[in-house]
This record gives structure tokens, C-alpha cells and sequence, in this order.
């Protein structure tokens, strides 16, 4: 039977099917039982593109591994890009060409499991030029695709997996993959301090329309809120965006990135987040004693007084994970222009609190100001010493 075929991104599935499409469970791709369909034209497959891109380099950095994205670059991604046709059309060459396997663990989709096939990016950064250069495009399943955006995996509870699914496929020890996943978060954090310019000369190369990417503030703002917006809906649950051919790229809320926030506004925004109860009760905030530890949220080393305060929660048997709480609080604020004030102001209250032995910085709502309280302290490790 003829298939005359469609490109319909996955966004818009239901109006195909709506105006006719069918699906070929075989071929993975929708198609018109007939050609000119009334509604459907719209779909009419482009030509494939070539199983080779030009100047892509299918050895280029092969295997799996943490790949962080640097912050100035989020959403440079080539799915937000390009149009949703487009990406269809990579995202069906880079499954057909990996025969629906993981390029890095070898495992085909499995939706029972919620395993789909991803498409991700392999970039090159040259530092003398500032370019962000995309080299390859390789098939990644979702779980090893969860393991190369570790970031994204600590924030949404999966660390423990990523990591063990790191070690399973690399054959790494657990300390191995510990050092790995923190020399790639000090890489990341170097490339994150420039900016960058973005190279996809490969993709305009084989005739695909480039779209310009937003500014890198509105970049950050839209991620943050991505974020925050997984987190509060429980979207991990849900089969990952990058495993669905395109959407639309996030939307860039329409206000100011920075405005001048009132006493009152601050006061309200940290009377919310301090009405969340401290784990293990004691102290929302504890003054963290002066040895290096490594904040779990914002993926950076900390010595004290930099960051004066943290939570520690044991995630397992003797594995205890410090998130500093000017991290993990700021991601409660509603307001994206709230969040930075709210970190600063409970910044600041810790640091004066590190002048007081054995000390901790809290917020009274009643008074609506922080207060310093003293008492016996505890950073989570086992033996428990008050600061000296």
C-alpha cells in the first residue's frame, strides 16, 4: 500500500489525526491515506535528510557522560531553533540512522518502562572565539539522557538513579562517578562565567532554517521558570519534552528582568518561604561549620563564609546531601524578580550570623526582620559538634 507521508510534529498529532493522518506503527511516522487531502498539505513531508550531516563527526566525543550545558547557553538547544517540521525531520534521521537503539547503552524505546528515544546535541566549545559549535547528533534513551543533563536529575530527585545508571553502563566505581559528575560541574561552572556564540553551521548546512535564540537573560529566566514550573506540576512523571518532537521554545514571560522590588514585597516573599518546615526540625537555617562542601542544587563547591548556611537531609545509608538554602529557597518565590532579592537578604543575615559562636540566622514573621539564635548546631554528619 502507497504511503503518501507526513511530517507532523508531536505537538500537533491530534489535529493531524483530526484531519485524516494515520499512523504506521512500522515506519513510526504518520501518512495520508490518499495524496491531496483537503487539511494536510501542510504536512507534506520535506526531503529526507542526509544520514550524514554536513561536517557532523559521528566519533565526536562518543559513550556516556555528564554534559552540562553552561548557563549562558540554556535554550540554545537545536530543538528550540528550529521549526517543528524540522526537528521532526532530525529527530526521525537520528533514530533511523541509530536503528532505535541508545547510542550509549544500547537499549530501544520501551514505553511500559517510559524509555523513549531522545535526540541530543554534542557540542564543541573553542575558547579562544567564544563558539558554542554543534559537532554531532547522537540517540540517547531517556534514562542515559537524564545521566548527560545531571543538573536537571539532582533538581528532580533523580540523582541516585543517574548516577547508578552512570555506573552501569561506563563500568565506573561509585567513587569514579563522583569525581566525574564534579570535575563536569566545575567545567561547567568555568564555561558558565562567558558568553558565548553559537555556531549551527551544520544544521544551515543541509538546508535547515536557523532561528536566533533569545538573549542569554531571557535564556536563564525562562529556564528558571521551566523549572520551577516542573517542579510544582511533577512533570517528571510525564515522558521528557526531548523526547517528543518539537514544541514551541519555553515563552520568555513578558516582564522586566529586573525591577526594583519594595521592603514589603522582600518581607512577603521570605515570610513564605520560612514558613516551610526545616528538616529535622531546629533552625531554618544553620550556620554550616568552616569545612569545603559541595551545594548539590547550584552545582558549586562552597567555602564558608561564601555560603553561610545549608540544609542536610540523608538521602541513604550514610550519604547526606547539603543544599544551600539561599538555593533551594529561592526556586519557592513565584516572582522571578523576587528571587535574587530573596537570596541576597538571606545571604546577608547568615553572614552576620557567623560573628556569633554556635549561631544560626532565622526570619521572625511576627517582627518581619531576621533574628540570630544560638544553641547547638549540626551540619548532618554523624557526630554532632556545635560550631567553633
Amino acid at each position: 500500500m502507497a504511503r503518501f507521508w507526513l511530517d507532523v510534529p508531536f505537538a500537533e498529532k491530534d489535529e493531524a489525526k483530526a484531519q485524516g493522518a494515520r499512523w504506521d506503527p512500522a515506519a513510526r511516522r504518520w501518512f495520508a491515506p490518499r495524496p491531496g487531502m483537503p487539511g494536510l498539505e501542510r504536512w507534506a513531508a520535506l526531503p529526507d535528510l542526509p544520514a550524514l550531516l554536513p561536517g557532523e563527526d559521528r566519533e565526536f566525543r562518543p559513550g556516556l557522560f555528564v554534559d552540562l550545558i553552561p548557563r549562558s547557553c540554556w535554550f540554545t538547544n537545536v530543538r528550540s531553533c528550529v521549526a517543528p517540521r524540522d526537528w521532526e525531520r532530525l529527530r526521525r534521521m537520528i533514530t533511523t540512522r541509530a536503528r532505535q537503539r541508545c547510542e550509549a547503552c544500547g537499549q530501544g524505546e520501551d514505553r511500559t518502562a517510559r524509555r523513549w528515544l531522545e535526540a541530543h546535541e554534542r557540542w564543541e566549545y573553542d575558547e579562544e572565539r567564544g563558539v558554542q559549535q554543534l559537532r554531532r547528533l547522537v540517540c540517547l534513551c531517556t534514562t542515559c539522557h537524564t545521566v548527560t543533563h545531571f543538573g536537571l536529575a539532582e533538581v528532580n530527585g533523580r540523582r541516585s538513579a543517574a548516577l547508578a545508571h552512570l555506573q552501569s553502563v561506563t563500568g565506573m566505581p561509585e567513587a569514579a562517578a563522583e569525581r566525574h559528575v564534579r570535575a563536569a560541574f566545575a567545567l561547567w561552572r568555568t564555561r558558565s562565567a562567558r558568553a558565548w556564540r553559537l555556531d549551527l553551521s551544520m544544521l544551515t548546512g543541509a538546508g535547515i532554517t536557523v532561528t536566533p535564540p533569545p538573549s542569554a537573560p531571557e535564556r536563564e529566566q525562562a529556564a528558571w521558570q521551566t523549572a520551577r514550573q516542573e517542579r510544582a506540576t511533577g512533570a517528571a512523571a510525564a515522558p521528557p519534552a526531548t523526547a517528543r518532537p518539537a514544541a514551541p521554545s519555553p515563552e520568555v514571560p513578558k516582564a522586566p528582568l529586573a525591577r526594583t522590588v519594595s521592603e514589603e514585597e522582600l518581607a512577603r516573599a521570605l515570610d513564605t518561604v520560612f514558613s516551610r518546615p526545616a528538616p529535622g526540625g531546629g533552625p531554618q537555617w544553620i550556620t554550616v561549620p568552616r569545612w569545603q562542601w559541595f551545594c548539590h542544587m547550584c552545582d558549586t563547591h562552597v567555602r564558608p563564609p561564601d555560603i553561610a548556611v545549608a540544609s542536610v537531609t540523608e538521602t541513604s545509608p550514610d550519604y547526606w546531601q547539603i543544599v544551600c538554602r539561599p538555593c533551594e529557597w529561592a526556586h519557592q518565590v513565584d516572582d522571578f524578580a523576587l528571587a535574587q532579592p530573596v537570596h541576597r537578604a538571606v545571604l546577608a543575615a547568615a553572614a552576620e550570623a557567623l560573628g556569633t559562636p554556635h549561631s544560626a540566622a532565622t526570619w521572625d514573621p511576627g517582627e518581619r526582620r531576621f533574628r540570630t539564635v544560638t544553641g547547638l548546631l549540626t551540619d548532618g554528619r554523624q557526630e554532632r559538634k556545635p560550631l567553633t
